[in-house]
């Protein structure tokens, strides 16, 4: 999710350029709290904190994430993960503080991200519920095409994506040619395409 196109730009100045390579950890569940990142470029993998974490959602540029950290001072809540190439403005937490002693409605763009990406999780959840396969993996690539934009290609192999809709990677190809066939998907090698 993005913060206001206004308080983006004052406090993009303040940010460092991290780089991560496909696979890296931007941050782990339990961590202790830090700043907030923002997507330059690439693509950042949100996911679960199980021993083997799995993908929920994924953001794209422009997309801001960590503030629920900066905003409780609490442990990271999830797991965060360049999956791909990726290179994100890193606004630490003191600097977060120091704005914000001058800029107080900092905090209130924190909040209304925090609840735009609470937003996010609650439709996460929901497109877990459809009990129709075929909808499930619509409503999660129309969810993922959403965040990074209609013209980008959701960075995922068929095994994650069928992880992600908690279906087998075989009932995922079948349902994707079926989608190919409809005009709604478009596949690659290791990415997905959503037409809609």
């Amino acid at each position: 999710m993005t913060l206001p196109d206004g308080l983006s730009r004052q406090i993009m100045s303040s940010t460092r350029i991290v780089h991560a390579a496909r696979g890296v950890r931007v941050y782990d569940h339990g961590e202790p709290p830090g700043g907030i990142y923002r997507v330059v470029s690439g693509v950042v993998a949100v996911m679960s904190w199980d021993e083997t974490p799995l993908i929920g959602h994924l953001l794209g540029p422009g997309s801001w994430f960590g503030e629920t950290s900066a905003l409780t001072r609490q442990p990271r809540s999830v797991t965060t993960m360049a999956l791909t190439e990726a290179r994100l403005a890193y606004l630490p937490l003191p600097v977060i503080e120091e704005i914000a002693d001058m800029q107080p409605d900092l905090w209130r763009g924190l909040a209304a991200l925090s609840a735009a990406n609470s937003m996010i999780a609650v439709q996460t959840a929901h497109d877990l519920m459809l009990t129709r396969p075929e909808d499930r993996v619509s409503a999660v690539l129309r969810r993922l095409g959403d965040s990074l934009g209609r013209d980008t290609p959701i960075p995922l192999s068929q095994e994650q994506l069928a992880d992600m809709c908690v279906l087998s990677r075989g009932a995922v190809s079948r349902i994707l040619s079926r989608l190919e066939s409809a005009g709604k998907v478009r596949r690659g090698y290791r990415e997905i395409w959503w037409l809609g």
